[in-house]
């Protein structure tokens, strides 16, 4: 599988980790699917509510079944297709945190990806080449690899990811009205010594109230 992303969702994740390069910032991918080609579309991001340290990010589930209520009302056509979060200067791979997080990502929608940047270098410099991202999914033996990415330059799609994303030229901020206390809300995930980590996205609540608006 290959995913292409179009300039303007890549703008809007990169402005978003600029607002606060030092802490972690997160938000959800929207997007396609085209089976023809095998490639994920990434057309616009959403995000919302969070709580964030150098090192953590924490959506509240409130977010992420508001942004799902959100894309299905203004998106048609497009569905949630993975989550994007920053490693600010730490440069970019999946945390074992991280990939309990894609794992649920996946077995909501197999094809979903996490794009991950590093915005740190680049808030300093205004150099390109000093930023950092890259797109990761699991594949089939539990590997985590990166997913071959391209910018999108098809004119017709381009226009019609542009004019999508100008309904809200600024990134879609979910608001629940309340903080997302890491403390109270936090699920655990299990490892491999038995004991528990803490998921960064409390996605396992989430798949049974919202099954059917994240999938095509």
């Amino acid at each position: 599988m290959r995913a292409r992303i179009y300039p303007l969702a890549l703008g809007k994740i990169i402005k978003h980790a600029l607002i606060d390069p030092g802490n972690e910032i997160a938000g959800l991918l929207i997007g396609k699917y085209l089976k023809k080609n095998d490639v994920l579309e990434i057309w616009d991001a959403i995000t919302g509510d969070q709580r964030s340290t150098p090192g953590f990010v924490y959506l509240h589930e409130d977010t992420i079944a508001r942004a799902a209520e959100w894309v299905i009302r203004n998106r048609p056509g497009l569905y949630i297709v993975g989550w994007y979060h920053s490693h600010p200067g730490f440069n970019v791979f999946l945390s074992a945190i991280d990939l309990e997080t894609q794992k649920r990502y996946q077995m909501l929608f197999p094809k979903a990806v996490a794009l991950v940047v590093d915005p740190l270098k680049y808030s300093k410099t205004g150099k390109l080449s000093d930023l950092r991202f890259s797109i990761f999914r699991i594949n089939r033996r539990g590997q985590v690899v990166r997913v071959p990415t391209s910018i999108g330059i098809h004119r017709r799609k381009l226009l019609e990811s542009t004019l999508k994303g100008v309904e809200t030229m600024e990134l879609k901020y979910i608001n629940t009205g309340q903080e997302a206390e890491v403390e109270e809300y936090e699920v655990a995930v299990n490892n491999d010594e038995g004991g528990g980590e803490r998921s960064n996205f409390p996605i396992g609540s989430v798949l049974k109230k919202f099954k059917d608006r994240f999938i095509p």
